[in-house]
């Protein structure tokens, strides 16, 4: 999706129930979190920052299933203590999205609360896909600036990504 057309849909998001036209309103900004700002009505969104919510964990598990389980039931809580306001329209932008790559998470606890009066915008800003090491890495260390990208085109599909043009 172009950011204009993004950016229309925004406004009719806040002034009223929009039913989604594909799947759920559940998407990726491939951009910056200062320009998505920008494009969104006043008073729209609440944040959620996945790297603030990991750090507060009581327990970090070093098993990736057991830290999946972890952290889905957190990002729950997380939604149970911030509710959508009774009859407003509410998009939740959502940073630190590479810990769901990193994790596997499936995005059901999104899709699910999704709807036509509570949005999910997921924040990828392009310099963390199109980083470059400056040196070689050693040989042993798995590095993929495009994962985060991959997986949640894979989870969300093309026509919800809005922002840079994809490879």
């Amino acid at each position: 999706m172009e950011p204009d057309a993004f950016k229309s849909l925004l406004a009719r998001f806040a002034q009223r129930p929009v039913p989604s036209l594909a799947g759920r309103h559940v998407y990726l900004w491939h951009g910056e979190l200062p320009a998505l700002h920008a494009l969104m009505p006043s008073g729209l969104s609440v944040h959620l920052d996945l790297w603030d919510l990991a750090r507060s964990l009581p327990r970090t598990p070093l098993a990736v299933d057991e830290a999946r389980r972890v952290l889905q039931a957190a990002i729950e809580a997380w939604l149970d203590r911030h509710p959508p306001p009774v009859g407003a329209q509410r998009v939740v932008v959502v940073t630190g999205a590479a810990l769901l790559a990193r994790y596997r998470m499936p995005l059901n606890v999104f899709f699910n609360r999704a709807g036509e009066a509570q949005m999910f915008v997921f924040i990828l800003p392009p310099h963390e896909t199109a980083f470059r090491p400056r040196r070689p890495l050693p040989l042993y260390v798995d590095f993929d600036p495009q994962a985060t990208l991959a997986y949640l085109r894979t989870k969300l599909g093309d026509p919800a990504i809005i922002g840079a043009a994809l490879p």
